[in-house]
């Protein structure tokens, strides 16, 4: 299963949401802002992690499940 993860928000909030990792088998890919990719990356052997801004690196895979955590308009449409 490939999933993707759309979390910017503050960061307490993504950290608060890498419990959702150890549920989720197969390929996680995680969108956040970039103060939060440190914290992100090397949690988990399958995480590909990157900024809003460089989400086109990620756009070459189909997800069979998006988890959008965002309520904004902007991240519906990415």
């Amino acid at each position: 299963m490939k999933v993707l993860i759309i979390k910017l928000g503050a960061t307490g909030d993504v950290v608060r949401t890498t419990p959702l990792l150890r549920r989720l088998d197969g390929l996680v890919s995680w969108i956040t802002a970039e103060n939060n990719l440190p914290l992100l990356e090397g949690i988990d052997r399958e995480l590909r992690c990157v900024s809003w801004e460089n989400r086109k690196r990620i756009a070459d895979t189909t997800y069979d499940l998006v988890i959008n955590l965002e309520d904004d308009r902007e991240t519906r449409r990415s």
